[in-house]
């Protein structure tokens, strides 16, 4: 999810050769891979190692698969991140990085020229939007090469969308994936892939350990099942002064990464009412006594654009941002502590300025634990 205020990681694992990877092919890809840079910080404090039960890079890996002989290339176990005008593939195992292709196919207006985030469901299939619409997404059958976009809907409203995931079914409808955006005012909404009509399923709520600060959607968001097959949400958020937008200038303590509470917003979903606080809970929060009195300390990053979850492993990758100074990174977020810890530093060719969103399938079972409950609101 790329925004002025706030971002999905799509992760598509294709298993290549390190010399597929990023550095081989930077000029391809608009983008080279500092691996040297592991520990840049894009949030107003500095960026954190990690320990705890996500600070290594682990994962299955991608599968590919010549179905039927007949050449065709089926890939599974997806993740795929983007940024403004290109898709790329991540390999979990080894982080490479590899180039799929340039997106075509939007309308060049103002509010549908680049791709703002991503989103797969469970057949795989790649969706993803600008600010007003929603695309189907093309795959190249050799990478590099074009990633196609077809119109499915516009977005109604008058909202900017920014964030974008599916809901496993189950999850809001009984038998269907719910596709689900997040906004420039930091909310969320329902959208309906046939007529783009939406929902208002609310924000954060109040941060009150900041008189006047609320929690807003800052960057991305992303749904799966976890191991006992529950519906589970994530997404970065930032605690915003009231009537601000949520820039890294005006919310200088950067991404949080939380937990959505699944259960409201499932009751918002069938209510159409939007909910007081969809906030489950913040990883790394401060607690006393059993009780959350804070935030904590945050992933220590600013603009985590994209998320996304392999196995254990929570990933987030951020756009460049200027103050202070922090190039585009892949990150790793620790779910004991909060915070995070730069894998892979790029630096991307204009007029990119790096991870605009991201999106993982929602068939993978994801086994992130919860975090502590919310500070009371």
């Amino acid at each position: 999810m790329r925004s002025i205020v706030a971002t999905t990681i799509g992760l598509f694992a294709l298993v290549f050769a390190s010399s597929q990877a990023c550095s081989s092919n930077s000029g391809q890809q608009g983008f080279t891979d500092n691996p040297d840079s592991g520990s840049g910080s894009g949030g107003g404090s500095s960026g954190g190692s990690s320990g705890g039960s996500s600070g290594g890079l682990v994962g299955d890996g991608g599968g590919v698969m010549d179905e039927g002989g007949d050449g065709s290339i089926t890939v599974t176990n997806t993740i795929y991140a983007h940024s403004d005008m290109t898709l790329y593939s991540v390999d979990p195992m080894s982080q490479a990085v590899t180039v799929v292709g340039p997106f075509m196919g939007t309308s060049d207006s103002s509010t549908d020229s680049v791709v703002t985030d991503l989103a797969v469901d469970s057949a795989d299939e790649v969706y993803v939007n600008t600010e007003s619409v929603v695309y189907k997404a093309a795959l190249p059958a050799t990478l590099p090469g074009t990633v196609s976009l077809t119109k499915v809907a516009t977005i109604q409203g008058t909202s900017k969308f920014y964030a974008l995931a599916f809901a496993p079914a189950g999850a809001l409808d009984p038998a269907n994936e719910v596709l689900v955006g997040g906004d420039s005012a930091g909310a969320l909404w329902s959208i309906n892939t046939m007529t783009g009509a939406t929902v208002n399923l609310g924000s954060f709520g109040l941060d009150k350990s900041v008189a006047g600060n609320s929690f807003v959607l800052s960057g991305d968001i992303v749904f799966y099942n976890d191991s006992s097959n529950n519906p589970t949400g994530l997404a970065t958020i930032r605690s915003c002064p009231a009537g601000k937008s949520n820039t890294i200038t005006n919310c200088p303590n950067g991404d949080y990464l939380a937990s959505v509470d699944m259960t409201a917003l499932k009751t918002a979903y069938t209510s159409m009412t939007a909910a007081a606080s969809l906030l489950g809970g913040i990883y790394g929060a401060t607690t006393a006594n059993g009780v959350t009195t804070g935030p904590g300390k945050g992933t220590g990053f600013g603009d985590v654009f994209g998320l996304g979850a392999w196995n254990s492993t929570v990933f987030g990758f951020t756009r460049a941002i200027t103050t202070p100074a922090a190039a585009p990174q892949l990150i790793t977020i620790d779910t004991t502590t909060g915070v995070g810890t730069s894998v892979h530093s790029f630096t991307f060719s204009k007029p990119d300025d790096g991870w605009s969103g991201a999106g993982v399938t929602t068939k993978v079972t994801i086994s992130v634990p919860k975090p502590p409950p919310p500070p009371a609101q």
